[in-house]
């Protein structure tokens, strides 16, 4: 009997058995036909691996992984994989899911496997190049009289093993045929010749792109649940159309249980705009709404790009997928069911303060009034976001706009308490906490993270009948919990994802809010949908204010000075802090090291002590409050409870105890802090207990931390603003709670600086995306007969950069949305002709998506990043090169440190060679590559450096405490505060490498730049590169400005002096003038060379330095002066001071 796989029978018998297995079954037994086209399948890929030396096996053999290896896609032609995919998909479907498999699909998939195997035949059988071309006849396909049973899926499966035990049996038997590695090598060399000699002729066959767009198509109708291989569900023939006949095809109609269309959908080529179906779709609409008087939901799309157009309500839009059936069935419910807003009652019993309706009532005029989708809420902490929202969706669920709801916060904490307030004020919808219950099918309210709901959206696939658990559709209205631009910047896939209607709450004050946020939420700047914020709830009672206390602690403020210690603490200072390599002893350790890597008890125990005499009391005077101490660092908590425990053993552990992400039962913790007779009354949290969480009990904040964002200490001092009736007894309410500043966080915030916008920085895999396309650029353009190193470099360059994009999961959404340009771009011959236009969609678009290569060492990933910047310097010609070169250099003398690992012995050579100025003349681009593949994996082996917790027990001084007023309603940072704090934070650093080789005259390598930046930019003291430069400036020299902060060390000046200190000629006034020039060296780092006339210098001769030394001397003294000087590029006109 004639088979469409007939083209198989010689080259290929066993293949030829399976397919023909397949087709026989397609209607007598789909699921089994789709078992044995994956089966044949299978043997295609594994006869591929065994014969063909381009192919590279992968570490884990199965189909799945075999498939996605890249050179398995690079060998494919065009077109190909999605066909591949497709039958390995719906294979696993039928061996391992109930979904219903109809004949449709199994014929379907053996089309798809038709071509699959005549591109095998085309391009490696024996005849490839004489193959005719072929067309797929439907008609070949044999038909049974009457139909039999199916296979089971325990039938197909233990079929499925009984097949694959033969099969490696037959391998077996092949392999002692060709017994030695030779015969096998002479094999692979044979079918690489045939395959080299088919390629070269033409290839005439039709794979069929239009299936390939509809398979794309319809595994997203299958992942919204619908089996579209029925009669009657595709090419759907309507009448009325403005045409000629008047008649026209629906490519798909959804139908519903009652037989009237629910959607349609108009697929366009993949090449083509989904728009260009939009009229033709609205046409269709047309007829199909005048036979059945319904009007479906149109969908038109090319594959790739789908737009959804409910046009009784909304205009289009662009959906990723389709949406479920009853999701469209809710949709066309809602059309005449729903109620207009204003009409429906905002439930008393939830909410019953003003503010809180208008709220809700501004939200529903711009859903139902103003046809808009998406919503901002701006409300101070404590002024109840979280019961208005529940309010909201109860009017909504009530007016039958709304059926299911996503909640998403950025915290655990935060999901818990919102948990409780849904069954506390919304207790008949089922509601769940997605990280705890992942059984969210029956629940009206799903409460998530978003690390979890991403995880949760691309884990479904796996979910009933292939469907995805949560579709775009899965939500009528997702509610945003802190909505601000880091939030979108991490996470705006999500809302992207989604269909619902879109509403944000946030605490930030409206001034505040990003320009990002509102154009996210598509509204003018500066006007959310609604506002009410902090001095308008304490002013209406709602909220209470804070009453400020400063204690101005001077460790805490200027640091610990050796020279202000008594003796005995002298000693134990230099016991801790004495360099023991050096000897060398500082003079102080700064302020910001305080609570970061030093914890002094004497502050702690004064702090903890103020805290019990005057922080407020409840139980008639008897029992401090409840109480948030806000700690730098878990070391930090850490030590304030034990030091607490230490000065109050009666409270026997339990009365301060630490409540931060370290500790698994913190939400047991947080429960009882927020039980006013429990225990723990002090909770010392870091970061936990900062925003979001709601304990009304609270009257005692202790910012033992400095705070940088105005958004974040507002938040902080909202712990305290909630109103607590009888607290203090029958009768006595809370009236107002205590902030303890220890830190100057309120002369921080009382002066005003404009706020600078910030955007998150690129990961270390996106920069190296984004720098090796630049560099592929510029070896394109530097030369048009590059050498074959070149050529190798960039080859090698755009193979990383198609790896990146090639191995992409296309099933995850956040890849999906991009697919057209990921297809695109996985094809290996698109990288060779790359436009400006494409250059900017892949660093635009692509450069962020996940990949599915293998993690790599970060630090070997750093260094890659160096080599590639010093690559473009070369190219470039850019002042940067003799910066990043010494980085480089920097980086393999560490390494030469490491000579006795094994690994790093055999480039002992090649290293030293980097450190000879004759290596580095006319580097090149290949030359800089060479040291990379040498060198980037021994980068592991480099000290990084670590910062040792010291505990000492200095006496501090605590000066005047005295209340104040808390800046909770500024708008504006201290330009003076923030420099003194950026300070304060770089003096803290003085060990990392880059600010202890200034301090000790040392030139730095680019890679010390590199990582002084990153170590800057990064901390949450500098806030942004923008901020800084704002503060500070841009045309300065950062290593200047660093060698200012931190100064010089005094060793490092006296030996650059020693001829002058060491000599026996020079007089005590001459002596004493160099003191004092290493004096100012110390302290400010650099040093004008023009102060040697001025006072304090002419205090010593009134003609200064010339007044005192030779003119030799006095040339040699400026000249080691400007030495200091020129190390940090800092240079002085002839009347300016030093800075």
């Amino acid at each position: 009997m004639p088979s469409n796989f007939d083209f198989l029978r010689s080259a290929f018998p066993d293949l030829h058995t399976h397919a023909v297995q397949a087709e026989s079954l397609v209607f007598a037994a789909p699921r089994a036909s789709c078992f044995y086209a994956r089966f044949a399948l299978e043997q295609m890929v594994q006869w591929l691996y065994a014969n063909d030396p381009y192919l590279r096996l992968p570490y884990d053999t199965n189909l799945g992984s075999l498939i996605h290896e890249q050179s398995f896609k690079d060998n494919l032609k065009p077109g190909l994989f999605p066909k591949i995919r497709a039958i390995h998909k719906l294979g696993n479907l039928a061996v391992h899911d109930a979904t219903a498999i109809s004949d449709r699909d199994a014929l379907s998939l053996v089309q798809e496997l038709f071509h699959v195997l005549y591109w095998l035949a085309r391009y490696y059988g024996p005849s490839g190049r004489t193959l005719p071309d072929l067309t797929f006849q439907r008609q070949l396909v044999p038909r049974p009289a009457e139909a039999a049973p199916d296979l089971s899926l325990q039938q197909l499966q233990a079929l499925e093993q009984k097949l694959s035990q033969a099969d490696e049996m037959r391998r077996l038997a092949e392999a002692r045929k060709q017994q030695t590695e030779a015969e096998l090598e002479t094999l692979r060399a044979e079918i690489n010749a045939l395959k080299a000699q088919n390629e070269a002729a033409e290839d005439r066959h039709d794979y069929h792109e239009a299936d390939t767009r509809r398979t794309l198509i319809d595994v997203l109708l299958k992942e919204a649940g619908w089996n579209i291989h029925q009669p009657g569900w595709t090419e759907v023939e309507v009448t009325g159309m403005p045409n000629a006949s008047g008649t026209g095809y629906v490519d798909y109609v959804l139908w519903g249980d009652d037989g009237k269309p629910l959607a349609l959908v108009e697929a366009k080529r993949t090449t083509a705009d989904a728009a260009q179906g939009k009229r033709q779709a609205e046409l269709y609409a047309n007829c199909l709404e005048q036979r059945y008087q319904q009007r479906p939901v149109i969908f038109y799309t090319n594959g790739y790009d789908t737009w959804i157009w409910d046009d009784v309500s909304y205009p289009p839009r662009q959906i990723q997928g389709f949406l479920k059936k009853d999701e469209l069935e809710r949709l066309i419910f809602r059309r005449r069911n729903r109620k207009r807003l204003h009409l429906v009652a905002v439930a008393d019993g939830i909410v019953n303060r003003s503010y809180q309706k208008e709220a809700i009532r501004r939200i529903t005029e711009a859903f139902d009034q103003r046809k808009e989708r998406k919503s901002l809420l701006v409300m101070a902490t404590g002024t109840g976001k979280t019961r208005t929202a529940i309010a909201l969706i109860d009017l909504l669920m009530r007016a039958n706009w709304v059926n299911r709801v996503l909640f998403l916060a950025d915290r655990n904490a935060l999901l818990t308490q919102a948990f409780r307030a849904f069954q506390k004020h919304l207790p008949a919808v089922t509601a769940i906490d997605l990280t705890r219950d992942k059984a969210a099918d029956s629940a009206k309210v799903v409460l998530s993270t978003y690390p979890t709901m991403l995880n949760a959206i691309n884990r479904s696939l796996n979910g009933p009948g292939g469907q995805r658990l949560f579709g775009p559709g899965a939500f009528d209205l997702i509610l945003v919990d802190e909505a601000h631009r880091s939030i979108y910047q991490k996470y705006g896939a999500l809302f992207d994802y989604f269909d619902g209607l879109l509403v944000g709450l946030t605490a930030t004050p409206r001034d505040e809010v990003e320009r990002d946020t509102y154009r996210i939420f598509e509204l003018q700047q500066g006007v959310p949908t609604f506002a009410y914020e902090l001095d308008d709830a304490v002013q209406d009672s709602y909220l209470v204010p804070p009453l400020g206390v400063e204690v101005p602690f001077k460790f805490l403020r200027t640091g610990v000075k050796y020279s202000d210690l008594s003796p005995a603490e002298q000693a134990e200072y230099e016991e801790k802090f004495r360099d023991e390599e050096t000897g060398e002893l500082p003079a102080q350790v700064n302020a910001a090291a305080l609570n970061a890597w030093l914890f002094n008890i004497s502050t702690v125990d004064q702090a903890l002590e103020l805290l019990m005499q005057r922080g407020l009391q409840v139980d008639g005077g008897d029992r401090l409050g409840k109480t948030i101490i806000f700690a730098r660092n878990h070391d930090h908590a850490q030590f304030i409870v034990d030091r607490f425990d230490a000065n109050y053993p009666h409270y026997k552990g339990k009365f301060a105890q630490i409540i931060d992400s370290k500790n698994s039962y913190a939400q047991s913790l947080l429960d009882d802090f927020g039980d006013l007779p429990k225990d723990p009354t002090i909770a010392v949290s870091v970061d936990m207990l900062d925003t979001g969480v709601d304990v009304p009990e609270v009257v005692n904040l202790v910012f033992f931390k400095p705070v940088f964002s105005r958004v974040k200490f507002n938040q902080m001092i909202g712990r305290g603003t909630r109103l607590c009736p009888d607290l203090f007894g029958p009768g006595q309410p809370k009236e107002n709670f205590l902030v303890f500043d220890l830190c100057g966080n309120f002369d921080y915030f009382n002066q005003e600086v404009a706020e600078v916008s910030q955007r998150l920085p690129d990961s270390l895999t996106t920069r190296l995306v984004k720098q090796r396309l630049e560099l592929a650029a510029l070896l394109t353009s530097a030369s048009d007969t590059p050498s074959a190193d070149r050529a190798n470099l960039q080859t090698a360059l755009l193979d990383d950069l198609h790896q990146h994009v090639a191995t992409m999961p296309q099933d995850n959404f956040l890849v999906r949305k991009h697919l057209r340009q990921v297809e695109e771009f996985a094809q290996r011959e698109r990288w060779d002709q790359l436009s400006e236009d494409d250059q900017a969609t892949i660093a635009e678009q692509l450069a962020s998506l996940p990949n599915g290569l293998p993690n790599e060492d970060a630090l070997a990933k750093r260094f890659d990043l160096l080599c590639l910047k010093l690559q473009l310097a070369i190219l470039k010609q850019g002042g940067e090169f003799v910066s990043l070169r010494d980085k480089l250099r920097d980086a393999a003398a560490q390494l030469e440190q490491k000579r006795d690992i094994p690994m790093v012995t055999p480039h002992l050579p090649l290293i030293a060679a980097l450190q000879d100025e004759t290596w580095w003349a006319d580097v090149t681009p290949e030359m800089v590559e060479t040291i990379r593949l040498a060198l980037r994996d021994l980068m592991k082996f480099v000290d990084r450096d670590q910062r040792q917790v010291v505990y000492t027990d200095f006496a501090d001084e605590m000066g005047v405490v005295q209340e104040t007023d808390v800046p909770t309603y500024q708008t504006g940072f201290s330009r003076y505060q923030y420099e003194k704090k950026v300070r304060a934070f770089i003096q803290a650093q003085e060990n990392h490498v880059a600010i202890a080789k200034l301090r000790r005259n040392l030139p730095l390598t680019e890679t010390d730049l590199t990582a002084l930046e990153e170590m800057l930019f990064r901390a949450e003291e500098v806030e942004s590169r923008e901020r800084f430069e704002e503060v500070f400036g841009k045309n300065k020299s950062l290593k200047r400005l660093i060698r200012e902060i931190v100064g010089l060390d005094r060793g490092a000046a006296k030996e650059a002096f020693s001829r002058y200190l060491q000599g026996e000629t020079l007089s005590a006034t001459q002596i004493r003038f160099i003191e004092e020039i290493i004096d100012t060296l110390t302290q400010h780092g650099i040093m004008d060379p023009g102060l040697l006339y001025e006072d304090p210098f002419t205090g010593l001769h009134q003609e200064g330095v010339e007044g005192l030394f030779s003119d030799d001397d006095v040339d040699n003294i400026i000249s080691i002066v400007e030495a200091f000087n020129a190390t940090v590029g800092a240079t002085f006109s002839s009347d300016q001071a030093t800075a």
